[in-house]
């Protein structure tokens, strides 16, 4: 018995599984996650990628030469090299050599001579001439020290009128820029940051922004002038964007990270003397989950690595804000982090501090990391040739990175091999560059066979005048033509063909069904076959069920709602009527969508005026022939006609939404069967 039921189980559990498989072959499972090293191409999807950095090391207070750290909250490294750790639960500076080896450990002293202790110190900074800035969020102070960690100067709340009654000075970060001014980050503040002089002078606010203006924020500036002060309490309160870290580069360049209502892109900054953004507008961080961008750091080169505390990733991004990878992440392994705070470049490697392990991890670039950097800067010096060969290898190692073919692409577009350039643009996804290198390959193809185009242009005047003898043949509108004859004259002349086939019943179903094969094949070709300027459809992931369901599903579909509306209507046509009529409708669309494919693939970028006119052409053209279809075979007028397909169209939308909800409880349930054979599974 216990056997019968063993058999049976397995059985049971067997044609399960080959269920769930057909079902997932059908409706694909949902993409699974980055991997821990990523970057998003131009889909903005995020696409698993070669590793670009290494844990090199992981380092302690026992390493640094101390008796531990409490509480670091910021690391930076001076002019000279050396990496200052800000220790902070101990009111002291770590400081370590280039080497990463102990140097010395500063223990801040006040202007009397004692110890000084800070409250909370947040931010660190290290001047060109060794003094030592520290921002003291507790003690709402920022200090100046000298090399010694000897007070100079201590900067407070500044009297001025610009500043708000209710300002609180609490710093948080800050830098000084190679003029000597002093650029202070208060938390909470929304009117960017406090400029000092060198005497300790207060100069205004630097890089203050508005309100970013969403829909949220102008509907609750609408209700606010309606809602007395007790009911405006439970509607969120609208801030300008505020400022959560920044650097300042070689150059003086500010580069910054915000936060604010509905900060969604634009969140790191490139800010110039006039607090204008020279970065474009991209998203920082991750694009799908929510971020906690917390600190940037910039290195000699421009490259841009920004931290999120949340997720414990690095982002790092070209000097143009271009998006290049992301790894690392929260964990216990080597190369993770519980609460990052602060991320600094020291030359080529890159350093991380976790405040809550009071650690901090040495990264150390790959040679995919080392050869995007390289052929970035090669490219960016306009030595196309030499980028080449760091190109090639960062493709040996990710042959999908799109930033390394469309570098491979212009290197190539720069040598004249147009053709090869486009096959790396299309693996790159630009089609701007694609149309420019396809022009230039038309214009030398042209040139090259110029004599054989004339050749078969003349004959394709000349050879149909000879064959006919010039004479034009009449059409003829009578009845009693052959069925076979019929697709084609209700193409030409949809009045009088729909009219005979409704009144001789000279439809064919077959010959309709044929018509409905070749649509399907040609929304094959075109969703395959489609220039690639035009063609937005990833033909990597072809999915024939679905390509079935947005053609003929939906032509059955709409046949059945035509039926079912023209029966209370009057309608004279029969099914089959209508789904033979319907499908020869759409003979204009099948042949003139070929000559659009052909068409979409000899022209660029910059005529796509053409294509949309080829492209509405026949859609028109179908749609003219459908409603003259619906109107010959229920004898309608032409007003009724119109009515009668708003009447199924808004059918038809009822029946998509219902087909939808039905796939989602479907798709549900199939994820149900699967999570209950795989607890079957382990159980057994």
């Amino acid at each position: 018995m216990k056997q019968t039921y063993r058999t049976i189980r397995g059985a049971v559990c067997r044609g399960l599984i080959c269920l769930a498989g057909l079902f997932a072959a059908v409706w694909p499972a949902a993409a699974e996650g980055a991997s821990r090293s990523y970057t998003y191409n131009s889909r903005d999807e995020a696409v698993p990628t070669a590793s670009p950095y290494q844990a090199e090391a992981v380092l302690y207070g026992s390493d640094m030469g101390t008796d531990g750290l409490s509480a670091p909250a910021d690391l930076f490294v001076s002019p000279a090299g050396e990496v200052y750790i800000l220790d902070s639960g101990n009111s002291r500076f770590v400081v370590l050599d280039e080497e990463l080896a102990p140097a010395r450990v500063i223990q801040p002293t006040a202007e009397d001579g004692s110890p000084l202790q800070f409250q909370s110190a947040a931010g660190l900074s290290v001047c060109e001439d060794g003094r030592i800035l520290v921002a003291d969020r507790g003690g709402q102070a920022v200090y100046i020290l000298d090399a010694e960690g000897r007070q100079l100067k201590k900067l407070e709340r500044p009297d001025s009128p610009v500043i708000p009654d209710n300002f609180q000075f609490q710093p948080i970060r800050v830098e000084e820029d190679s003029g000597g001014i002093l650029y202070v980050l208060s938390d909470g503040s929304t009117s960017g940051a406090l400029q000092f002089e060198k005497d300790g002078s207060f100069l205004g606010f630097y890089g203050s922004e508005e309100v970013d203006v969403t829909l949220e924020v102008l509907m609750d500036y609408f209700w606010k002038n309606l809602l007395t002060d007790q009911q405006q309490e439970g509607l969120s309160r609208t801030v300008p964007v505020e400022f959560v870290s920044f650097c300042i580069d070689e150059k003086d360049f500010i580069f910054t990270i915000r936060r604010g209502n509905e900060v969604e892109s634009g969140q790191v900054r490139k800010l110039n003397a006039m607090g204008g953004n020279v970065l474009d507008n991209n998203t920082f961080g991750d694009h799908t989950d929510d971020v906690q961008l917390v600190d940037l750091a910039v290195d000699g080169d421009g490259f841009i690595t920004v931290l999120d505390g949340g997720s414990g990733r690095l982002f790092q991004y070209d000097p143009d804000g271009g998006t290049l990878y992301a790894f690392a992440g929260t964990g216990t392994q080597a190369g993770t982090f519980s609460s990052p705070c602060a991320v600094e470049a020291l030359g080529d490697r890159l350093l991380v501090l976790d405040s809550e392990r009071c650690s901090l991890t040495v990264f150390r670039p790959t040679v995919f990391a080392r050869s995007i950097r390289q052929a970035t800067l090669l490219y960016r010096d306009g030595r196309y040739a030499d980028a080449m060969e760091p190109w090639r290898q960062v493709l040996s190692l990710d042959n999908a990175y799109e930033q390394a073919n469309l570098g491979m692409g212009k290197v190539y577009e720069g040598l004249g091999d147009y053709q090869t350039a486009m096959a790396y643009y299309v693996r790159g996804n630009d089609r701007s560059l694609y149309s420019d290198a396809f022009s230039e390959y038309r214009a030398a193809f042209l040139r090259r066979y110029f004599p054989v185009f004339i050749v078969l242009i003349v004959a394709a005047v000349v050879v149909p005048i000879v064959l006919t003898g010039r004479k034009k043949k009449k059409a003829v509108y009578g009845g009693g033509r052959p069925k076979s004859k019929y697709p084609v004259y209700c193409m030409f002349h949809p009045i009088e063909g729909y009219s005979d086939m409704k009144s001789e019943g000279s439809g064919s179903f077959w010959m309709a069904n044929g018509i409905l094969l070749a649509f399907l094949i040609v929304s094959i070709l075109i969703r395959q076959l489609t220039g690639f300027p035009f063609n937005t459809n990833r033909t990597d992931q072809f999915n024939l069920w679905v390509t079935v369901c947005s053609t003929i599903g939906v032509f059955i579909a709409f046949v059945l709602c035509n039926w079912a509306v023209t029966t209370i209507m009057e309608g004279k046509g029969r099914f089959l009527e209508i789904w033979t009529f319907c499908a020869y409708a759409l003979l204009p669309y099948i042949l003139l969508m070929i000559f659009v494919v052909i068409l979409s693939n000899v022209l660029s970028g910059e005529e796509a005026a053409f294509y949309s006119m080829a492209q509405w052409i026949a859609y028109g053209w179908t749609a003219l022939a459908m409603l003259m279809a619906i109107r010959e075979v229920h004898q309608y007028s032409l007003s009724k006609t119109l009515v009668t397909l708003l009447i199924t169209f808004l059918a038809l939308m009822i029946v998509v939404v219902i087909v939808a909800i039905l796939y989602s409880v479907f798709s549900q349930f199939v994820g149900f069967i699967a999570t209950l054979i795989s607890e079957i599974r382990l159980r057994t």
